[in-house]
């Protein structure tokens, strides 16, 4: 029977994985940077990498109360898999997007090093940094497109939901603010004094004689001619 994995261990009773396409990666750093010695410095740099971005997926989960199951590394990504029907969508958005946040915050921390060490005056610390600082920057970004790619297993499947979930959140105060628009207020009628009042019966009274004698006439009238 063929095996494609290699069981690595536990990692907080979750147990961890390897697929075999992670040994493509030594080949592909070979590629890149041309040197034995820069490879492997660089691959188990790439390893820490992928378990950050995992780390983040085990976080956000436990943080939600939903229990990661089982880790699984691949040649370019890593994968947490969870009971999806206990989650949410929220949920699946938000542990789409840890893993990718674990990475970038790797990044940040690796620049900001870069910036305030001064490893081009320490021994030896040049030739063994310049390797880790390019999978933590620029090899990093290559991880975070791939897993973002909204194919497959990878992460942007749930991770780009959130723009749909956005355009929901941005129609609802809408229409909530239609269903709740009060009904227009009656005109209060207005009010007259006892002088007003009595003035406006009399005129009724004298319309209302005047139009009853009118009627009175045109009734008469026929009468007459005969």
């Amino acid at each position: 029977m063929r095996q494609d994995y290699w069981q690595l261990g536990t990692w907080g009773r979750i147990p961890v994985a390897m697929h075999w396409t992670v040994l493509l990666n030594f080949a592909w750093l070979y590629i890149i940077f041309q040197d034995l010695l820069a490879t492997l410095i660089g691959a188990p740099t790439l390893f820490l990498v992928m378990m950050a971005h995992v780390f983040g997926h085990v976080a956000t989960l436990r943080r939600r109360k939903l229990k990661p199951t089982a880790i699984s590394l691949f040649g370019l990504h890593g994968e947490v898999a969870y009971n999806e029907y206990d989650a949410k969508e929220g949920d699946r958005i938000a542990v789409a997007w840890s893993g990718v946040g674990a990475q970038v915050v790797v990044m940040l921390l690796a620049v900001a090093a870069d910036t305030f060490i001064p490893f081009n005056q320490v021994p030896f610390a040049a030739l063994v940094w310049g390797p880790m600082y390019f999978i933590f920057t620029k090899f990093n970004i290559l991880l975070l497109i791939v897993a973002l790619l909204p194919i497959g297993p990878f992460d942007g499947h749930d991770a780009w939901r959130i723009l749909a979930r956005m355009r929901k959140s941005m129609r609802r105060p809408t229409a909530a603010k239609r269903a709740v628009a009060p009904a227009p207020e009656p005109e209060p009628e207005p009010v007259l004094t006892p002088e007003e009042q009595r003035a406006l019966d009399e005129s009724s009274q004298r319309a209302a004689a005047d139009l009853i004698s009118r009627l009175s006439r045109k009734s008469d009238a026929p009468k007459q001619d005969r």
